[in-house]
């Protein structure tokens, strides 16, 4: 996530913000329930905070036209209030037919603790039938793996400020004591839920500061222990809950035990997926061998072994009402993308020397957080070493270009809804790369005549590439982001996916680059912790249609339509201050098949060891000598060793095994014993 917050932090005083405050707690004053009539604004279940718990199929309508059978229904009231009164367009949320997939399951209990709850480093714990918090598929009873978060962002850093501590470098002009009361409970899937599910939050036994179980709200008790409410909203949902409560039961949960419960329906495959998977069908059946090209010339910064830099501009066909940043899906009548002529993007392609002799592969690469196309350089001594033709373009929609017109906008506004132009752009980044890899690849194999041959001949030494070998390689935003490439390309067969993570969602906190932008986002809402959570939540159901959340499952098995399966290598940097291992291994169990190489560094929970050669996808976790994060939400702060976020390509075998994994499918341990700074090269 390398220049993601530090460009926003920069730009933000550049742009006139509306600062913002927490909304309140007001119940419901009317009938409501899941999936039936529009429920109203609160859920008496969470009194405490408007919005809570949340997902909750409470903000649920019945809707036969989508594939869950659920539309959406959240109110302006459930939508987190600035300062200045101003709360997002719930409207794009309640676009979706469920709640993202990739977010944890919140609750607020002022004063709770999590004495007795799964970790990070206790997943199992989560599983067992004394679990405290349980979430179960409510059709086949299977239990869900999750950790426990109390939120703790606000609060450690207010403690870490006042105590004068270098990270992290901001004021909070509020109460510590108040701030403790603003903690979400935060239920966290350690395996990505399925899709179009519902499921079931139950909660009991979590105690306060004093060892003791914290109480039920009233609308819950009521609904608990059978008792009358003057609430017309509890008395509305009582069939609802003992169909709830049964379920609970003959899961082993008994129901005087419960402090809360609620359920959720996650939202579809289609609605995550499906524009994307219609604007790639559509784009390469109307340019099936690629589109128009020019190429220019571009020998600046080759390392030695790289025979040319070629930059070359597609004309790639649009499907945004604009093709610059702040565009929105161009959308025809029937809900669907449509093209709308035409644009130009341009990607930075390195060729080896050693084209010359043998045909090069190509190589897609993905670069990091934010960045540029010009990342690709950094790529220079593995793919003159291992022949790689390598060629990048920046990821329109999260790239440099898009941070001030878009991104600052839609976080530091007021309204987060405005969010929705980040992802949707980021539909054309992914037609992008998909389209880039088809056009060279099919050019590669065309014969000398074509533009990029010619240029290969004339201005690259006489190199030539293999078009029929098409490969990936993505590091941070290009391994988070690649996982979605991986499971959309029909063209490229294996990818490396280096120092990945998802969701976004559980990314940002423990991320050493959130605090910069922190203070923009926190302040918006007083520091009320429980507003940046509700609001990051909300974004994660947008972001699920372009982030890995959304794809990763579909990599290996059961693949969307018309795509084939793939295999991924996943890089792991212990303890990254940038993006926290607990996302890498969420995606590895999520993608599924996936086995932590031996010799292993550490065993990873639900991730099974193999040892020697393996075919298939895989996991390398390198020790370059960190102490190990914290377990809670905040980012790792007493670190003061080198961040190894960057440093995962320098393994010295890493080339060779790459490329074995490429060619053959085939990957091993490169290192000798699990991988640690013995085992880098040596500068």
């Amino acid at each position: 996530m390398n220049g993601f917050l530090s460009c926003l932090a920069s730009l933000a005083f550049a742009v006139l913000f509306v600062v913002g405050c927490g909304t309140d707690g007001s119940s419901a004053t009317g009938p409501g329930g899941s999936g039936g009539t529009l429920p109203l604004e609160c859920d008496p279940l969470t009194p405490s905070y408007c919005g809570f718990p949340y997902p909750n199929d409470y903000w649920t309508v019945a809707d036969a036209t989508t594939a869950t059978g659920l539309r959406l229904a959240l109110p302006e009231a459930t939508m987190p209030a600035t300062l200045a009164g101003v709360r997002s367009n719930p409207d794009a949320f309640n676009e979706m037919d469920g709640f993202s997939p990739g977010i944890a399951a919140m609750t607020h209990f002022p004063g709770a603790t999590v004495s007795g709850l799964a970790t990070p480093d206790s997943i199992e714990d989560s599983l067992s039938a004394e679990s405290p918090t349980v979430i179960i598929n409510a059709d086949t009873g299977a239990r869900l793996a999750h950790w426990v978060d109390l939120d703790e962002y606000v609060v450690q850093a207010k403690i870490r400020v006042d105590a004068n501590e270098d990270q992290p470098d901001f004021i909070i002009d509020r109460d510590l004591e108040a701030l403790r009361q603003e903690q979400a409970l935060m239920l966290r899937p350690a395996i990505r839920p399925e899709d179009a599910t519902r499921y079931i939050v139950a909660i009991r036994n979590v105690l306060d500061d004093e060892g003791m179980p914290v109480a039920p709200s009233a609308g819950f008790l009521a609904l608990r222990d059978d008792e009358p409410s003057d609430d017309p909203v509890i008395e509305s949902r009582r069939a609802h809950f003992e169909e709830l409560f049964v379920t609970l039961a003959d899961s082993g949960i008994a129901r005087d035990e419960l402090q809360i419960a609620w359920d959720f329906t996650t939202a579809s495959r289609e609605n995550n997926t499906s524009a994307m998977v219609h604007i790639r069908d559509d784009a390469l059946g109307s340019f099936p061998d690629g589109v128009p090209y020019t190429i220019e010339l571009k020998n600046e910064q080759l390392d030695s072994g790289i025979a040319c830099r070629l930059e070359i501009t597609f004309d790639m066909p649009l499907y945004m009402t604009k093709g610059e940043s702040g565009g929105l899906l161009n959308l025809g009548d029937d809900g669907l993308p449509e093209q709308n002529g035409s644009f130009p993007y341009s990607a930075a392609m390195i060729v080896p020397e050693a084209a010359s002799v043998m045909p090069a592969a190509l190589v897609e690469f993905g670069h990091g957080q934010l960045g540029a196309k010009e990342q690709v350089l950094g790529f220079q001594p593995i793919a003159a070493a291992e022949n790689f033709a390598a060629f990048a373009l920046d990821w329109k929609g999260f790239s440099s270009d898009d941070v001030l017109p878009t991104l600052i906008p839609a976080i530091v506004g007021g309204d987060v809804s405005a969010f929705r132009a980040i992802p949707e752009r980021m539909h054309q980044g992914f037609l992008n790369f998909l389209m880039a890899m088809r056009t060279l690849s099919r050019e590669a194999d065309g014969g000398p005549s074509t533009a990029l041959n010619q240029a290969l001949n004339n201005d690259c030494g006489g190199a030539t590439i293999d078009g029929a070998k098409r490969y990936y390689f993505g590091g941070s935003q290009g391994g988070i982001l690649g996982a979605s490439i991986m499971a959309l390309t029909t063209d490229i067969e294996r990818g490396l996916l280096a120092v990945p993570g998802q969701s976004y969602n559980l990314l940002l906190n423990r991320s050493v680059n959130f605090d910069e932008f922190a203070p923009q986002f926190y302040s918006n809402y007083n520091w009320n912790a429980l507003d940046v959570q509700m609001n990051l939540a909300l974004i994660q159901g947008l972001w699920d249609r372009a982030e890995p959340t959304g794809y990763s499952k579909y990599i290996r098995t059961n693949p969307l339509p018309g795509t084939p399966a793939h295999e991924v290598l996943i890089q792991v940097s212990k303890a990254d201050h940038q993006v926290t291992n607990l996302g890498a291994h969420i995606m590895a169990r999520t993608i599924g098949g996936i086995v932590n190489l031996a010799d292993t560094i550490r065993d990873v929970w639900g991730i099974p060891v193999a040892n020697g050669e393996h075919l298939g996808s895989a996991m390398i976790e390198i020790d370059f000598g960190n102490p190990d994060p914290p377990i809670t939400n905040i980012p790792h702060w007493d670190d003061t060793m080198r961040d190894p976020h960057g440093r995962a390509t320098e393994l010295e075998a890493l080339g060779p095994v790459l490329k074995n994994f490429y060619e053959t499918g085939v990957v091993s341990n490169p290192c000798n014993g699990p991988c640690d700074e013995d085992d880098l090269i040596v500068p």
